[in-house]
């Protein structure tokens, strides 16, 4: 099964590849990359740094406060670096796992703040694109996705936060299935289920929440900051929605299957998100996509060198770790 998702996600990218550079007058691009104000990738860059450190702000929060930020920003990004080189996105196991190597945060725990993290992201992705769409001429299948994906996101977080209140109901779940279904290991399946309500204790407080959500917008807003200055670099005036759009866009596209880094999936989402509606150029549109994602794909990928040193920790370690952390959340 693992390979064939290998296989899905190379395929996938391949063919998302094709569309991202189809059509494409290859004239037109030297033209707009020697146009190009490369100046513009400093804002672009604090931003993706502010965007980081949002991030591990939120993850801090959802582990009870008990790593500091800096730990938090290394972990965080060694989590990029292996999305971005290892296929099966196992970047967020990977940094479970990491976090867990001391003893300090259960990977359980740690993997339960992941999913938290996801639903938050998805409920303010689709916020965004609800206050982005009626300044859209045309969204297509990004409303419909956006739609999908308020209903997975607010059904989750309702699921969620009913098991950090009221985590005896899940025990009693968990019971039922252990008298009835005799081969699952209930002592390890428990073990995991009480590190999954501890993960959830933010969503306990209206204090806790009110973090979430604040930390939430904020990487969001620095998503679409960055995506202003990487625009700015190629077309004179980009629009606030433009960016905004971007954002929703390719947040909800790399959803699809891919290979490491989600090449070519970001690609052709983000060249269609900004020509189909606004009437971008297909070439302006192409060099905006591969600009970006080179620069994430960089500048992250060093970070979680620097964060791998930082941890005294290997890809090969964290990799195998991953991996049987994965396998067990399915």
């Amino acid at each position: 099964m693992r390979k064939l998702k290998v296989a899905l996600g190379i395929v996938v990218s391949l063919a998302c590849l094709g569309l991202a550079v189809a059509g494409i007058e290859w004239s037109r691009v030297g033209g707009a990359l020697r146009r190009a104000d490369w100046r513009y990738l400093l804002p672009a860059g604090a931003a993706l740094l502010g965007f980081l450190l949002a991030r591990s702000a939120r993850w801090r929060v959802l582990l009870g406060g008990r790593v500091g930020l800096g730990r938090a920003f290394s972990l965080t990004n060694v989590g990029y670096l292996i999305s971005n080189i290892l296929p099966l996105r196992l970047g967020d196991p990977a940094r479970a796992v990491a976090i867990g190597l001391d003893g300090e945060v259960q990977v359980s725990t740690a993997l339960s703040t992941v999913v938290v993290e996801r639903v938050l992201d998805m409920l303010t992705v689709v916020a965004l694109l609800g206050v982005t769409a009626p300044f859209v001429a045309e969204t297509g299948w990004t409303r419909q996705a956006g739609a999908v994906g308020a209903a997975v996101g607010v059904a989750a977080l309702i699921l969620l936060t009913s098991l950090a209140l009221r985590p005896a109901w899940g025990r009693r779940i968990l019971s039922w299935l252990f008298g009835r279904v005799g081969w699952i290991h209930a002592e390890r399946w428990s073990g995991w289920y009480d590190g999954l309500v501890e993960g959830l204790t933010a969503l306990r407080s209206a204090r806790g929440v009110a973090a979430l959500i604040g930390w939430s917008v904020a990487a969001w807003a620095m998503t679409v900051a960055h995506y202003l200055g990487i625009m700015r670099a190629f077309v004179p005036e980009p629009s606030l929605v433009e960016a905004s759009f971007l954002t929703c866009a390719t947040a909800l596209g790399v959803a699809l299957p891919s290979s490491p880094g989600a090449v070519g999936v970001f690609h052709s989402v983000a060249r269609y998100a900004l020509e189909l509606p606004f009437g971008f150029t297909a070439e302006t549109a192409m060099v905006i996509a591969f600009a970006a994602h080179t620069f994430q794909y960089v500048v992250m990928c060093g970070l979680g060198a620097v964060g791998l040193l930082r941890e005294n920790l290997s890809l090969a370690q964290l990799r195998s770790g991953a991996a049987v952390a994965a396998k067990r959340s399915e």
